[in-house]
């Protein structure tokens, strides 16, 4: 008897609770939406262990079969940089990006938009052949195609203007629809003869008023910084969720009513977002989970061919330029930083390292310095280091020189590389050089005196003088090496060559 009335207890309560719990109806409208930011390789990365395209095609084939209504976006910045972009292909184009528009279209991407790299390509007509070539849909309200004659206009996309939002509409089992617009911005860092700016801030509260006004949910795809993407959602509470790019490292970030979201670069992670509409009261929950995408995640098959087809003729130019792509060199204990925010601002543990490979070549200079505009992955690495990465931070290469100047010289070419230059290219990562306490630059531990000679190894793109500001390199004295002997093994004159020696000696960085 006890028994019984304990089971009717128990049932009474659970009844109650379950009426406080969500309901989900026929009328309910789900949708999901995957995204990535930031995607510069199609393949696996760390000896393929993480990332890769095909198993983000994968993921997607599950949600789609999960909820047909689905859709993929990507937060800007996949065009560029990368080496395989950099290189030729067999008819002698630069490949620039087509790589990436070919595994997107086969892994079935639905929308973009422009990130600053998008407009790394060095003409709006490589750049338009690019978009025509897409089968997804560019989405952005402050980005627009300028003439020489100064005339801007919409980008076009198979002859359509770039819109500044679009507007999807999912239903439910019941035939119930939930109106969804969706409006794409990216910051003006990146600034082109062919691109013309507009104001994002504006632009996003314009569009968001005119988007609200006919839609019952609101997103952006947003590729800015986190200070701006945060700044923003405070000023436009309409928006459900930012999609966000350009901070390259997974964030979420709950501001009013507003989610930012941003994943890792490289799809090493990517969100899932899945939303739920009621239609009776209008009011729309979302649930975000970060997916990590790794060598447990099968590959697609048709992004999977697309991919190999590139993998296959571009090691086969890399492997004629000498190298070995798929050599461990490192283990990275700690995440090397190659982010172009900082590498371009501040000292950081890749362009030590890389300055610090140069003393191993040329031992005995006063100080080592690089132009962190040399350096183009704009992503950080972890894990095992392969010669494939390396070409990736350095798809120019080049050599280094020894350049001879006086203290007053050297003095001001640490200013112009270390302050002037700060943010952009031309910024120094170093080593062997430092700031005393009274604000004087020091290079091997000691101040720089005016008349002093001195020696300074750096690359030859620098030496020569083609950096911002420091044309006046290319008027010093400076000796150039064709090969050298690291540990006994002789090296060929070139960043890449250096640094994948010295990183080899290392074996692990901790």
């Amino acid at each position: 008897m006890k028994n019984r009335w304990l089971i009717l207890i128990l049932l009474t309560v659970l009844v109650q609770w379950s009426c406080h719990l969500p309901q989900t109806t026929r009328d309910t409208v789900n949708f999901t939406v995957l995204q990535m930011n930031d995607v510069y390789e199609i393949s696996p990365l760390e000896g393929g262990k993480s990332a890769g395209l095909a198993r983000v095609a994968t993921i997607l084939k599950e949600l789609e079969a999960e909820n047909p209504n689905t859709i993929s976006l990507l937060s800007g910045d996949f065009l560029s940089p990368s080496l395989m972009g950099m290189l030729e292909d067999k008819d002698g184009e630069k490949i620039a990006g087509r790589q990436m528009v070919e595994t997107l279209n086969a892994l079935g991407l639905d929308y973009v938009t422009f990130g600053n790299h998008e407009f790394d390509l060095k003409s709006g007509e490589l750049l338009q052949k690019r978009i025509d070539q897409s089968d997804f849909l560019y989405v952005c309200s402050n980005a627009f195609r300028k003439y020489e004659n100064g005339d801007t206009e919409p980008f076009t996309q198979k002859g359509n203007p770039v819109p500044p939002y679009v507007v999807e509409t999912f239903k439910s089992a019941s035939g119930k629809e939930v109106r969804v617009g969706i409006t794409g911005v990216v910051l003006p860092f990146n600034r082109q003869p062919y691109v013309h700016y507009t104001s994002f801030e504006e632009n996003l509260a314009s569009v968001g008023k005119e988007m609200a006004s006919q839609t019952d949910v609101i997103l952006a795809i947003t590729h800015l910084n986190i200070d701006q993407d945060i700044d923003m959602a405070k000023k436009n509470q309409d928006y459900l969720v930012f999609f966000g790019g350009h901070d390259h490292v997974n964030m979420r970030h709950q501001i009013g009513n507003t989610l930012i979201t941003k994943a890792d670069a490289n799809a090493k992670t990517i969100y899932i977002h899945r939303f739920s509409y009621n239609p009776k009261t209008g009011k729309t929950s979302v649930r975000s989970e970060l997916k990590k995408i790794d060598d447990t995640i099968a590959d697609e098959p048709e992004t999977r061919k697309v991919v190999k087809e590139w993998e296959g003729s571009v090691e086969d130019i890399i492997e004629e330029m000498g190298y070995k792509p798929d050599e461990e060199i490192l283990v990275a204990k700690t995440a090397l930083v190659c982010t172009e925010y900082q590498i371009r601002g501040e000292p950081t543990n890749f362009g030590i390292i890389t300055a610090k490979s140069f003393e191993k070549a040329i031992p005995g200079a006063d100080a080592y310095v690089l132009n962190s505009g040399s350096m183009r992955l704009d992503d950080n690495l972890q894990g095992i280091i392969t010669e494939y990465d390396i070409l990736r931070v350095y798809p120019y290469g080049g050599p280094v020189s020894r350049v001879h100047m006086n203290g007053t010289d050297l003095a001001k070419v640490l200013e112009i590389g270390m302050v002037t230059n700060k943010g952009e290219g031309g910024y120094f990562q170093t080593w062997k050089v430092d700031k005393s306490a009274g604000g004087k630059w020091m290079v091997s531990g000691k101040e720089i005196e005016p008349s002093k000679k001195y020696s300074v190894i750096m690359p030859q793109f620098l030496a020569s003088g083609k950096e911002s500001n420091l044309e006046m390199l290319g008027d010093m004295p400076r000796d150039e090496f064709e090969k050298f002997e690291i540990n006994g093994v002789e090296v060929i004159n070139d960043v890449r060559d250096i640094v994948i020696a010295y990183m080899k000696e290392l074996k692990v960085f901790e």
